[in-house]
Parts: C-alpha cells; structure tokens; sequence
C-alpha cells in the first residue's frame, strides 16, 4: 500500500472526528444554554428576579447571540430596583448595539419615568445620529426639548433679551440680569437698556439724566448736550432723542452727524433702520442711504434694531417683504403683518389672517390657525391661541402648553421670560 493510499483515509478520519467534536461541543453548547435560559424564565415567571439574574449571566457563556439575553438582564435589573445597575447595562447595550431600537425607547421610557428629561434627550439624540428619519424618535425628541425647569425671579416684570441680558423691573426701577436668574445691574434705574455691542456699554437713565455704564456698572460715558433717550451702540454708534428728533452718537458721546430724523434705530451690520415724514429707509452707518424713504414701516425688535440677522422685513405698495442688507426683495411673498427675525430661524408672518413662519429666503415654511406669534428662535416659537401663550416646535407641535399671559423667544441657552401669575424664567432641558 503506498503512502498516499494510508494518508488519504487518515485525513478523512481525522476530519470526521473533528467535525464530530465540533458538532458535539455546540450542541453541548446549545444544551446547557437553553438550560440556564429555561431555568431564568422559570424564576421569572416566580417574580424570583435574583435567581433568574444569575441564570441569565450564565447563560452569556454559552451563546453569540447575546442581545437577548443582555435585554432580559436590564429587564431583571429593573425588576430589581436596581438603578445604577440598569443604567450601566443599558448604557453598554446602546454603546455595543448601536442603539437598537426597542431597547432605546424602553431606556428613553425608564428616564422619562424617573423624570430625568436631560438623560432621556441625550439617548433620543443619540438614536437619532444614527436614525435620523424614524419619526417617532422625532415626535418624541420635540416633545422632550420642550420640557424645562424653572428659575426663580422675584421681580416684578422681564423685557427681552439682548446680548447676553434681560431688563427687569423691581420696585419700579430697573436693572439687568443675566439668563440663570443673576442680577448684573441692580434695580436702582428709571430705565436700562442692555449693555451694546462696540462699544459694551449700557445706557441708563437716573433722575432725569441719561447715560452710559460700563461692564461693572460704572458710570463710564455722557454727552455733552441735552438728550432724552439713549439708544443701544452697535457698529460704535448708538442712536439719541433730543426733542423730538434722533440722531446718533458715536463712541465717545459726541454728535456723529447732523442729520436728524423722526426715528433712528440701532445700527447692527452697518445698517439701521430710520424714519422721516411718515416714510423709512435703511442707512450705513457712514449715514449714506441704502434706500430712499420708500418703506411705510420698517420691523425692529424691542431694542430698535432692524437688520440683527443679515435681512430686515419692509413694508412696501401695502404688505411686508424680506430685504437682504443692500436692500433688494428676496422672494415675491407678500405679508400682512410680521415680526422681526430673532435668529436664524423663520419669522412669524400674517397672511389673510393667519400667522405663519417665513425663512430668510421669503419661503413660507409653517402655517398655524394661531391668534398671533413670535419668531422661532432655539427650535421654538412662542403662539397665542386668543386667552394664552406657549411653544411649539418646527412640526407645529406643542411642546410647551399654552398656559402663560406673557412669553418671549427662548434665547441661544434655551431661557425664555414667561409670566403665569408672575414672571419667572424658564429653561429647556438640553
């Protein structure tokens, strides 16, 4: 017999064998899984969590498929009250399994359940990186960056934000607070407006006298003529009211030009917004004209500013339009009514009686049946159904119920002023 002829059934043997072992060993495998399996069920269903726990963590040992049993054991944690334990089995799944859907939401549900929003957002977040169009996890993280917490605040009233602060009013004077709740000016004011931008100054009035205050409060800039308003600096010009005309200041306090006008708003972008004989335009801030006296009305925030966000909206031959800074019309939309943009997010708009949102672009993006609105900022707009304010979010949901007298724009950290008997803040779960 030669050698090859030895060999070949050698092999054939020794492969059998070894296929037979293999075979034998994961059956053996398989046996002493569906065991452990078995006897956890069995202790489940007896409400004997501890036991079924320990079956299930032995039962690991003897599987690849390990998902379904990793599932039963944060089941069997929270059977167990065991939080900490859950939340680190959880946390481990959603890392290992990239996120698998029904475990996440029963995470999500465990959070919510616990009402820790913050942690139950970051897992809806996550899940959303990497499933960005699951419309449910969509729905719910809408309705989870609507809830918030509140800050205290016993003043008596809360304007508008702007620059990092909000005017507040307490025992009818007034000072300047920053978004957790902290004051940065005392009230001790007839009126404030919030620190500028070039120079970051705050004007302030004090028995009759106006002027400017630096960052800690000091008295910093004057004029050196009567006036009767201060407005906002931006660009290094801020505009004033002597009389019943306007004009501007530069940065230190001295007349930048002698035009004059019936209404001189704040300069943001080297544009701002003014009016004379009934009529508005939009100026540089070198006060040559971007436009002639051609607008009926001209939309500016609460602290006179018109072109904040790169665009400013008009009113021109009876409706409002969008303008970019060189005082071109973007789009055709016409609107009946409009609110300023507050960011880079749509501006509520009117038409035919109906408050909608319109992009930059002059594109209506969401329509509502709402009594009236104000512009999305953070993801939220502020509605009002004819009795109170809330949120809802770009889908049209609410996400914050209508249930103040008063609400502003949340700000870029998620604060809004709201009043509901008294003002408070409120801020969103991030």
């Amino acid at each position: 017999m030669t050698m090859k002829k030895i060999l070949v059934p050698a092999i054939i043997l020794l492969l059998v064998l070894g296929w037979g072992n293999i075979i034998g060993g994961n059956a053996r495998e398989r046996k002493k899984y569906n065991e452990h399996m078995s006897n956890a069920k069995s202790f489940d269903e007896k409400e004997i969590y501890i036991d079924a726990l320990d079956q299930y963590k032995k039962a690991l040992e003897f599987t690849k498929d390990k998902l379904p049993v990793e599932e039963a054991i944060l089941d069997d944690y929270l059977n167990l009250k065991k939080y900490k334990e859950f939340e680190k089995q959880g946390s481990m799944i959603l890392e290992n399994y990239n996120y698998p859907k029904e475990i996440t939401k029963k995470i999500v549900d465990y959070y919510m359940e616990r009402k820790q929003s913050a942690n139950a957002l970051k897992v809806v977040n996550a899940y959303l990186e990497r499933q960005p169009n699951d419309d449910n996890f969509l729905e719910l993280q809408g309705k989870l960056r609507g809830v918030y917490t509140e800050i205290y605040f016993a003043g008596a009233s809360i304007d508008e934000f702007y620059n990092g602060f909000y005017v507040f009013t307490n025992n009818d004077k007034k000072g300047l607070m920053k978004s957790d709740g902290s004051e940065k000016i005392k009230s001790q004011y007839d009126e404030i407006l919030p620190y500028g931008k070039e120079p970051n100054y705050a004007a302030v009035c004090k028995d009759g006298e106006w002027y400017y205050i630096e960052k800690n409060g000091y008295k910093k800039l004057l004029p050196e003529f009567k006036v009767d308003l201060l407005g906002v600096f931006g660009n290094k010009l801020a505009p004033y009211k002597t009389g019943e005309k306007y004009s501007y200041i530069d940065e230190f306090a001295k007349k930048a030009t002698e035009l004059t006008y019936d209404f001189a708003g704040g300069f943001a972008n080297k544009r701002a917004a003014v009016k004379k004989d009934g009529k508005w335009a939009i100026i540089k801030n070198d006060f040559s004209q971007v436009t002639d006296f051609i607008y009926d009305d001209v939309i500016t925030d609460d602290f006179g500013f018109a072109t904040s966000q790169n665009v400013y909206i008009a009113k021109l031959d009876g409706k409002y339009h969008i303008f970019d800074l060189d005082g071109n019309m973007i789009g055709s939309e016409g609107f009946d009514d409009a609110k300023a943009f507050v960011s880079d997010d749509t501006a509520a708009v009117k038409i035919n009686n109906k408050w909608c949102f319109a992009n930059k672009n002059g594109e209506i993006e969401l329509m509502t049946e709402y009594k009236n609105a104000k512009s999305f900022s953070n993801g939220f707009a502020a509605v009002y159904d004819g009795k109170n304010w809330g949120y809802i979010n770009k889908k049209a949901t609410v996400v914050i119920d209508l249930e103040f007298s008063e609400a502003g724009c949340f700000n870029s950290i998620g604060v809004a002023a709201v009043k509901k008997g008294t003002w408070k803040f409120i801020k969103l779960v991030e």
